[in-house]
């Protein structure tokens, strides 16, 4: 999760960056033409704003609390403590991809 952050942290930054950047100039318009499109330009700039917010810092936090609640449930249902990385459905499904191909390759 961390690798992940720290490698789109700046591609992502960059790009909500510069393109709040670009509608600067149309949402400080004071020509009667640019009255119409100021309402617009606000909505996007300030949703790019919030989803680059929730991209960078509330989803990852989601996904590392929904992790540790995955870890806390296995261990009260199985009643041994699993490392994390062994809840995640994506390494799961990458052992079982592996197992399947292991199997196939015998056949």
């Amino acid at each position: 999760l961390l690798e992940a952050g720290k490698s789109r942290f700046r591609p992502i930054l960059l790009t909500s960056l510069t393109t709040v950047a670009g509608l600067a100039p149309l949402i400080f318009e004071t020509s009667f033409q640019a009255q119409f499109l100021i309402p617009m330009a606000i909505a996007v700039a300030y949703g790019l704003i919030i989803a680059t917010y929730t991209t960078l810092l509330v989803l990852p936090v989601m996904l590392a609390l929904l992790n540790r609640i995955r870890v806390y449930l296995t261990w009260l249902w199985e009643g041994k403590r699993p490392l994390p990385r062994s809840v995640e459905p994506a390494i799961a499904e990458l052992e079982s991809e592996e197992e399947f191909r292991k199997h196939n390759e015998h056949d």
